[in-house]
């Protein structure tokens, strides 16, 4: 049993989980701001708690799913080499989804319509997944309705058109970076298995183009969101802001440079950490104190991969 619990949660790829954690994080305080009487309470918690583990949970259903492809790119992954059991870790999760869906549920029923549509979109993904760009399309949207879980959550109603198109423009095009650079270190099992992205169609210049142009575009939003910072006379949101672009940029550079020497390892650790920084842009244009948590969880996630020391794993 704690051979069986120690490579599930290895298996849940905990430094992914502030990917999740940190989008729900962010549909959390577009609610609060929609309405400022709200105030944290054990809703949030909740919320929290769902979205920070349902990637780890979600990611032992991907393990299986994807097996083929593993065993050239991560051969030392837990369901790969058999060290995890296949039946009882893909029940674990299907007990644990339930539960994270009867948590939701009680928190507010408008975030089981979120819940359901980020499900179908992540089945779709897996049978689009050999489709260039519509593969990290596909992942973004889904990962998007954790956002829109946060707000319907924190603001017990459905999310309006206005909420629904504002927080795809500013949370897909981070997703759609995250996921695309992640194809990167799983070029070789992908040819086999016939999954195609960009980075197995084209040379490795224009894949890592596709990477500058989808950060430009977050640049090019923090650009507006930025706007009423300078004119407010609070200095903390300038500040906090000015650290947080300096922090992208090199996070950028840095993710960019391991990708060209192709040393994956740490590039998936720096894509992780962009990807999570990149998410509290907007929480910074409203909250300038956000950026402890910000730094924090980057930290997490870079000590986490002491313990994801294994390339191929």
């Amino acid at each position: 049993m704690k051979s069986f619990l120690y490579n599930y949660i290895r298996s849940m790829r905990l430094y992914y989980c502030f990917v999740t954690g940190t989008t729900v994080l962010a549909g959390i305080l577009c609610g609060h701001e929609a309405n400022e009487a709200l105030r944290f309470v054990w809703r949030d918690a909740i919320l929290l708690t769902v979205g920070f583990l349902a990637w780890g949970v979600n990611q032992i259903f991907s393990d299986y799913l994807d097996r083929k492809e593993d065993s050239i790119n991560a051969p030392h992954r837990p369901m790969v080499t058999g060290a995890l059991h296949t039946r009882p870790a893909l029940l674990l999760s299907t007990i644990f989804m339930l539960l994270f869906a009867a948590a939701s549920a009680f928190v507010s029923l408008w975030t089981l319509p979120m819940l359901a549509v980020g499900a179908v979109l992540n089945a779709a993904y897996s049978l689009l997944k050999r489709v260039p760009v519509v593969n990290f399309l596909i992942y973004a949207l889904a990962i998007t309705c954790c956002a829109l879980y946060g707000y319907a959550g924190t603001t017990n109603k459905c999310p309006d058109i206005a909420v629904i198109v504002l927080t795809t423009m500013l949370i897909l095009p981070i997703h759609c970076l995250m996921c695309h650079n992640s194809y990167y270190k799983d070029i070789a099992g992908d040819r086999i298995a016939g999954v195609r992205t960009l980075q197995t169609c084209l040379p490795q210049g224009i894949s890592l183009a596709v990477s500058v142009m989808l950060f430009s575009i977050h640049i090019l939003q923090m650009v507006f969101l930025v706007k009423p910072i300078f004119l407010a006379a609070d200095l903390l949101p300038f500040v906090s802001m000015l650290i947080h672009t300096i922090l992208l940029l090199i996070l950028m550079s840095l993710l960019l440079k391991n990708l060209k020497k192709q040393t994956f390892h740490k590039a998936t650790c720096l894509n992780c950490q962009l990807c999570v920084a990149m998410l509290y842009t907007p929480m910074l244009a409203q909250y300038g104190h956000m950026l402890i948590p910000e730094i924090l969880s980057l930290t997490a996630i870079q000590l986490l991969f002491f313990w994801y020391n294994d390339e191929k794993e």
